[in-house]
């Protein structure tokens, strides 16, 4: 299952604000790329949809590269898109207003935005519970404290409670486990490993068609120069790879082709 963007005429000005683009992207935009049930995966999606139907709030979290935001995309897009409240901000570092307005504008609410942080929290308070909601915040190793806190306090307040999905670096894992309030309200701690070596050899020939065939001594070179069983750092070698392939003319991946690759990462 290959990821593509489609293409489609812009909104009218009119219309309601567009909605981030959640669906999994391949690093790199990769061609040919296919989307493998992983053991990651498979936590993830288990994690995510024991979080939504306990109404909980939850963590994944890891180092970079390992595929926590792509199998977090992944398992939503078998979800209701208009039940998934994504907190994803192009600048860093964003606050707790930042979390209100987005809030605001994902769940499309006609009225006027409040002025205060107090009437913003009371109508979100009022808002959220009606549908089942769930709230994916990415990148959360950005967050400040106060934005975890403004979080734990909606969702204590809220009545049902909407589903919170934190997803990020070991950062916020470290921020939520720091503050007795925050991390007593943890449902799941899903820590996201590198692939292992037995992983990477079952993985990676699925991935991307590059790779069928290859010998497993020359994927096993790969990972142990190079990728350390990172989903990210797989796709920069293949990319790289490909291009090998076309420099060389050659049909086949072998130890030259691996050389120039590994040499351009």
């Amino acid at each position: 299952m290959t990821t593509t963007a489609a293409t489609s005429a812009a909104p009218p000005e009119s219309g309601p604000p567009r909605r981030p683009d959640l669906r999994p992207q391949f690093f790199l935009g990769l061609k040919d790329s296919s989307l493998v049930a992983t053991d990651t995966l498979l936590q993830i999606k288990d994690t995510v949809v024991d979080t939504v139907e306990s109404r909980a709030m939850s963590v994944i979290y890891g180092d970079a590269g390992l595929g926590k935001s792509f199998g977090t995309r992944a398992t939503i897009q078998e979800m209701n898109p208009d039940l998934i409240l994504p907190l994803d901000f192009a600048r860093s570092r964003p606050g707790p207003k930042d979390l209100r307005e987005e809030l605001f504008h994902q769940m499309n609410l006609s009225c006027k935005m409040p002025g205060t942080p107090t009437a913003f929290d009371k109508l979100l308070r009022e808002t959220l519970p009606r549908r089942p909601y769930v709230i994916v915040c990415d990148e959360a190793q950005q967050y400040r404290r106060e934005n975890f806190e403004f979080l734990r306090k909606l969702w204590d307040t809220c009545d049902p409670k909407p589903a919170i999905v934190f997803v990020g670096g070991r950062e916020a894992y470290e921020t939520l486990q720091s503050d007795p309030a925050l991390a007593s309200r943890i449902y799941i701690r899903l820590e996201i490993p590198a692939m292992r070596e037995d992983e990477v050899l079952k993985v990676v020939p699925d991935s991307h068609p590059v790779w069928k065939g290859v010998q497993e001594a020359l994927l096993k070179r790969v990972d142990t120069q190079y990728a350390l069983g990172s989903f990210r750092e797989w796709a920069k070698v293949t990319k790289h790879v490909i291009k090998g392939m076309e420099h060389f003319k050659a049909d086949n991946v072998d130890d030259r082709i691996v050389d120039w690759a590994l040499n351009r990462c």
